[in-house]
């Protein structure tokens, strides 16, 4: 027959605050059934890298496998992707040319007017004023002639520079334990 108990306490123990006959402290013993029905499981990472805009054949491979057509949408992703970075590349270089353009037309005009400042003195009679404002404007056009040239000669050799090869990892020594 089921006791009528009137508190919310598990069957077999008394209610809230009362002592009960096991100890909460032991645990259940495990079984030898139990503990044979136990399994471990084991987990392998593996990690590979690849660098570019394309995952290698392989992989590409496992994208078509998976989902049938992903490889040539992946292809596909990676030649818009290149069109659009050639695209832009353009834009940058275009607008640095137009831009380099358009300071050599204003450093010319400057200094036309800067040399006819100078002739407009001479024939004033102000030969010191004169010769020194051609003589300024001149030593500027050809100081920035020469510092542009220079800066492109170091671009052009930093980019011949073949890049710096990364450190190989070391393998362990498998005598040294």
């Amino acid at each position: 027959m089921a006791e009528n108990r009137d508190d919310d306490s598990p069957p077999g123990k008394g209610p809230v605050g009362s002592e009960s006959t096991q100890d909460e402290s032991e645990e259940p013993e495990e079984s030898s059934a139990q503990r044979a029905r136990r399994t471990t499981s084991e987990l392998t990472v593996s990690t590979f890298e690849f660098f570019g805009p394309l995952p290698p054949p392989q992989l590409l491979k496992g994208y078509n496998d998976a989902f049938a057509g992903c490889a040539e949408r992946v292809v596909a992703m990676a030649e818009r992707q290149s069109e659009h970075r050639q695209k832009l590349e353009t834009i940058v270089i275009e607008s640095n040319c137009k831009a380099q353009s358009r300071g050599q037309w204003f450093a010319f005009v400057l200094a036309l007017m800067v040399i006819g400042g100078g002739v407009y003195l001479l024939a004033q009679g102000k030969s010191v004023q004169g010769f020194s404002a051609i003589i300024i404007a001149l030593a500027s056009l050809i100081g920035a002639l020469v510092y542009s040239h220079t800066e492109q000669k170091k671009e052009r050799e930093r980019r011949l520079r073949p890049f710096p090869q990364a450190p190989r990892p070391r393998r362990p020594d498998p005598n040294s334990n």
